[in-house]
């Protein structure tokens, strides 16, 4: 146990051996909140006695459970004992220990899900009055249909996250200046009523489905409440910036007034508000809890060259809602991050294709990743490369990963660019804040999420004469 935590710097060890009810672990890129998580989990049980099965661990991914499952074997705990899985996964598994009907649940994830929209769209379009109206709204907003569809999943999808109902929805819609606006939400209604009907008649669950029915559950059998709330006194979240509403009301739920809750998460690299995230639970965390919170600050950077972790640093806090962390280097300032400015998309392809020749002669190529805000920007390295290890994905799903040497690519402005702030506005600020200045901040997120996956070499790829506004905000002595 000694040896083990002797591993761990004094912010790690401070959160892993906090006697505090509610602890919020703000662990930034590269910090190790991995390790803080499963040496916590060891902690509780080796030395404060608790038994695993009292312990609940709540992570974003099937992958980021298994990690954890896999470390806390090799450190001699018996994860299968506790529960360490998704949000998804223990409301499922709340549902199935007191439904035997929840054995019969088809679950759907997102891709299976949007099918599942589209067919039901198809469906309404048999009707005669519900075809006319849509073809009626395309018309005049000049939409294509598939993102009229694509922008009615949106919506859908983040009013279940929120806990939005069919009834509710209609009261907002009622409330709506615009017109346009209005009309779009009468036909959200319509596509909203009957994907819900659609489900419950084939036995059909969402992962939104899935967490309201465990809290429509826990909170209507005060029995089943007491049973998960005196089982479950200690419980971990990981990825907490990114947790939403409904997510948050199932926590509050299991987290009894004796129960300790210990949350880690960085508001910096909060990017999923575009499928109900919201960063100000983890801002609002400690007035929530007041006295009895901590909160503990992990400050190193254990991952990336000084020049990437400081110029990162630097650009995030330009954002004004925010934790402000003074972020620490572990790793020496040895190459500053190249930003290369070319005439046009044709020109970058052939310099990024050109340097990496000279680099794969030195370097693996699982260790290089090409990421970019949106997959049009990402299309022609997917062709040209797509028989090489090389890592090609979009920013959000680069997320918790790094490579040694990291091409951004697309960072130019208007569009397809980045910032990718759409025009929804509108449409979204119905169901959540949708200001231009909150989508802004979380597009600069986003930029820091895409930073820090370097672990060594950043390339910055941008036209000139067209650099994203990010560009603008590191300081120069960061950049070559």
């Amino acid at each position: 146990m000694r040896d083990l935590f002797s591993k761990l710097d004094p912010g790690q060890l401070q959160a892993v051996k906090s006697n505090s009810q509610h602890i919020l672990c703000l662990a930034g890129a590269g910090s190790g909140k991995t390790r803080v998580l499963t040496s916590r989990i060891f902690y509780l049980i080796k030395k404060k006695g608790v038994r695993p099965e009292n312990i609940l661990a709540i992570t974003f991914t099937r992958n980021a459970a298994q990690e954890m499952k896999e470390r806390l074997l090799n450190m001699g705990i018996d994860a299968r004992k506790m529960w360490c899985q998704t949000f998804h996964s223990t409301a499922f598994r709340i549902l199935r220990e007191n439904f035997k009907s929840a054995k019969k649940m088809k679950i759907v994830a997102d891709k299976e899900q949007n099918k599942v929209f589209v067919n039901c769209i198809k469906s309404l379009q048999k009707n005669k009055q519900f075809a006319l109206k849509m073809n009626d709204y395309l018309e005049e907003n000049n939409w294509p249909e598939y993102m009229f569809i694509e922008q009615a999943v949106k919506v859908i999808k983040e009013c279940k996250s929120r806990s939005i109902t069919v009834p509710d929805l209609v009261k907002r819609a009622k409330e709506i200046g615009d017109e346009d606006t209005r009309e779009f939400y009468r036909l959200v209604y319509f596509i909203f009523s009957f994907y819900q009907k659609f489900i419950f008649r084939n036995s059909i669950f969402d992962f939104e489905d899935l967490i309201n029915k465990a809290i429509n559950l826990l909170e209507g059998d005060e029995k089943i409440l007491e049973k998960y709330q005196r089982k479950f006194k200690y419980i971990l979240v990981d990825e907490f910036q990114d947790v939403n509403f409904t997510q948050v009301r199932f926590l509050d739920l299991l987290n009894y007034e004796e129960n300790n809750l210990f949350v880690v998460g960085d508001d910096w690299q909060s990017i999923y508000g575009w499928r109900g995230g919201d960063v100000s639970y983890i801002l609002k965390f400690k007035k929530k809890y007041g006295k009895n919170c901590e909160a503990i600050i992990l400050p190193y950077n254990y991952r990336s060259d000084g020049n990437i972790v400081q110029a990162a640093s630097k650009m995030i806090r330009k954002n004004r809602k925010q934790y402000r962390k003074r972020i620490k280097n572990f790793h020496e300032k040895k190459a500053r991050i190249r930003l290369i400015k070319v005439k046009n998309n044709k020109e970058e392809l052939r310099f990024i294709l050109g340097r990496l020749k000279k680099i794969l002669r030195k370097i693996k190529s699982d260790q290089i990743m090409i990421i970019g805000r949106n997959w049009k920007v990402l299309a022609p390295y997917i062709e040209r490369l797509d028989k090489t290890k090389i890592f090609i994905t979009t920013i959000h799903g680069a997320k918790g990963m790094e490579r040694d040497i990291v091409f951004i690519v697309g960072l130019h402005a208007g569009r397809h660019g980045f910032p990718h702030v759409k025009e929804d506005y509108e449409i979204m600020k119905v169901i959540r804040d949708a200001s231009i200045g909150e989508r802004l901040a979380e597009e600069r997120r986003c930029f820091y999420v895409a930073v820090t996956r370097a672990k060594k070499i950043l390339y910055l790829m941008t036209v000139k004469d067209k650099e994203s506004k990010f560009i603008g905000e590191i300081p120069r002595r960061y950049l070559a």
